[in-house]
């Protein structure tokens, strides 16, 4: 048997945000692409200055000492299209927690000065699994268990 290691699924039911749509599982552009490009489940529309949050309705799995990182792409932040906390953190833990079965969110705010457009299935952003290192002896990371997504271990 095969131990998976890291990579992307569809959120269980119960957690679907979008229960009638084909959800695309994200991939490379190329062999050499760091990135996995994240889909837009439906299309939407983001006048200058507003903000909205797309549900991916995706999940990641990956090893304790790896965290997943959200940027979006380059085409999208050209157009002036950011993630309002402008580098999404995907932590190991977030996967099937009990709120959201670990359900990827993505706030985007348009800084442009024109309207923004997405089709559904159009690539928005990109993720990137990275390991991580801790401190010597001073790592207290003792909170309680992950109980849901966004701001959910602290403020």
């Amino acid at each position: 048997m095969v131990m998976r290691q890291r990579g992307f699924e569809v959120v269980t039911d119960a957690h679907r945000q979008h229960p009638d749509i084909a959800i695309q599982l994200p991939s490379r552009g190329s062999r050499h692409s760091a990135g996995y490009d994240l889909h837009t489940p439906t299309g939407f529309t983001l006048p200058p200055a507003a903000t909205a949050m797309i549900v991916t309705d995706l999940r990641a799995y990956m090893q304790p000492d790896e965290v997943l990182s959200v940027y979006p792409r380059s085409s999208v932040g050209l157009r002036g299209v950011m993630l309002t906390n402008t580098v999404g953190i995907v932590d190991a833990d977030y996967y099937a927690n009990a709120a959201n079965d670990g359900n990827i969110c993505l706030s985007l705010h348009n800084i442009g000065p024109e309207t923004f457009t997405a089709g559904a299935g159009d690539r928005i952003a990109q993720a990137i699994f990275t390991r991580y290192l801790l401190t010597d002896g001073d790592d207290f990371a003792a909170g309680p268990e992950r109980q849901g997504g966004h701001g959910h271990t602290g403020r």
